[in-house]
């Protein structure tokens, strides 16, 4: 597989009058634009939960400078690509960690957490409880979790709930962005479908097709029909101030 390649694995977020898939990632890295809200990344020490194959990490730290940059996976083939790839970019680094059981961090070591369509394919509120907590113990008070994904069509999740629910977090914004990113899906459909024909196993294609949002697939056909949304969310960590003045 040429690895310059469907680089990025997310939906994309595309403007309602664009309509040009070049291949370039460009809905992809849209889609980070739009997450990342103005919440300044420079000089900042980011987590990526579930970097998938790095494009993100990688253009992330290129355009914004933080601090430190670590992506990580629980796929140790998708951690050897970004490894072997990216590894000459300063200050930007990858390892394996299941985020739904424990990420390898110090307690409230970092400024932004960062993640992508993570909670898509959590299929489990112990799952997600886990990840929340991980969450709330590595990052600093008053700093950002930044999520998109999808959401119930009233604009819930079990993450959603979750993390307001146990007080540790204030939702600074919340977007309803699905519009933009189905026309995304839209426009990048000819080469996703491609890629997948070309690179996936007969037997793995549906569920990859799934996985990618594509026009025809259950997550699309939701959001198209009204019984998903996509939002994209920003939190901010409360501090112990916070808290008691509750």
């Amino acid at each position: 597989m040429n690895v310059n390649e469907l680089q990025f694995m997310n939906w994309g977020y595309a403007d309602l009058d664009e309509h040009i898939d070049d291949n370039t990632g460009y809905y992809s890295k849209k889609l980070y634009q739009q997450v990342l809200a103005n919440i300044s990344l420079t000089d900042q020490n980011v987590l990526e939960v579930s970097c998938g194959r790095g494009a993100g990490a990688a253009w992330c730290t290129r355009t914004y400078a933080p601090h430190s940059y670590v992506g990580i996976d629980s796929s140790r083939d998708v951690i050897n690509l970004c490894e072997q790839v990216y590894s000459t970019i300063p200050r930007l680094s990858f390892m394996i960690a299941d985020p739904k059981i424990h990420l390898p961090f110090q307690n409230e070591s970092m400024d932004v957490v960062l993640s992508i369509e993570t909670t898509n394919i959590f299929d489990e509120i112990e799952a997600v409880k886990k990840f929340v907590n991980e969450i709330i113990r590595v990052l600093t008070p008053n700093r950002y979790f930044l999520w998109c994904g999808l959401c119930n069509v009233d604009g819930s999740s079990v993450l959603i709930d979750y993390l307001t629910a146990n007080d540790a977090f204030v939702i600074k914004e919340k977007v309803n962005i699905t519009r933009n990113v189905l026309h995304a899906l839209d426009i990048q459909n000819n080469s996703r479908v491609d890629f997948i024909e070309r690179y996936i196993q007969p037997v793995d294609q549906e569920y990859c097709r799934l996985f990618a949002g594509l026009p025809g697939t259950q997550l699309y056909d939701n959001m198209q029909q009204g019984r998903a949304e996509y939002c994209r969310v920003v939190f901010r960590k409360k501090t112990t101030t916070d808290r008691s003045a509750i």
